[in-house]
């Protein structure tokens, strides 16, 4: 499962090459290559990019937030899509997105066509996880099959960010003081993190990572089964990514990255 999309998906890992947003003036989208070697400007501003062997999906601020792909061997671009997405995720041989025009979720193949609906109302945010699509509306957390049938409500939080470890549903609760909540699935049950309302929500598969701006959005290690926290980095942090052991975030800006059990961030060279 590809938790960055929670936060953006602004960095993207393929073989030696890592591609990073510019979230400073939003010219383009880095292209580095042989770690710290070569880098150039690509076209195009990518966000919530998904990564499939050579090719990056991907919604296109600069051309309106349409979808597109981009061909890692031939350096080239496609439109796949024109409709402004956000949200994107990719999941078996199908993109699921939410659209900007009606905020309703929407699935299409790799190659743009067969698109479908699969909610009826506006999603705020959601989560694909095999056959099952989690999403929060105004009315609440709920969940239907991927084609949008067997619809069910699962919970009344108003949910602004969305994760799913485990048998876990991960969010910051609008209706609480955005605090971090965990919705078990098996029995409808909650627990809410005192202290912890993140404004950007990640995981490692184990961990939760998160800036919690209850502490000037310092970097937050949560474990998910003891409700253990503990602060690793004391930088003003958002857009938390995570790229196997190593945690990216941007501040005042820039990116920065450091080690996920914590210490000091170093700035990511070149991105200004």
């Amino acid at each position: 499962m590809n938790y960055n999309i929670s936060t953006g998906g602004l960095i993207c890992e393929a073989g030696d090459k890592l591609l990073l947003t510019d979230i400073r003036s939003y010219s383009g989208t880095y292209l580095r290559s042989g770690g710290a070697g070569d880098q150039r400007l690509l076209d195009g501003v990518f966000w919530f990019m998904n990564r499939r062997e050579n090719t990056i999906y991907y919604s296109d601020q600069s051309q309106g937030h349409r979808l597109y792909r981009w061909d890692l061997a031939a350096a080239s671009s496609q439109l796949l899509l024109d409709r402004p997405c956000c949200g994107l995720v990719l999941n078996g041989d199908w993109l699921y997105y939410k659209s900007e025009t009606d905020h309703k979720l929407y699935r299409c193949l790799l190659d743009g066509r067969k698109e479908s609906r699969i909610t009826d109302e506006p999603v705020e945010c959601f989560v694909v996880d095999e056959e099952q699509v989690y999403y929060a509306t105004q009315h609440g957390i709920r969940s239907c099959s991927v084609t949008g049938s067997s619809r069910e409500q699962l919970s009344d939080s108003a949910a602004v960010q969305l994760l799913k470890i485990g048998d876990n549903l991960l969010f910051a609760d609008a209706k609480n003081q955005y605090l971090l909540t965990a919705l078990y699935l098996q029995t409808g049950e909650a627990r809410v993190y005192a202290d912890v309302s993140p404004n950007s929500l990640n995981s490692d598969g184990r961990y939760i990572y998160c800036a919690n701006r209850s502490n000037d959005s310092s970097v937050y290690r949560i474990d998910p089964s003891t409700g253990s926290k503990i602060r690793i980095c004391g930088d003003s942090a958002d857009h938390i990514h995570i790229l196997g052991d190593t945690i990216y975030f941007s501040s005042r800006f820039e990116w920065h990255k450091m080690s996920l059990t914590g210490g000091q961030a170093e700035k990511v060279i070149n991105m200004s």
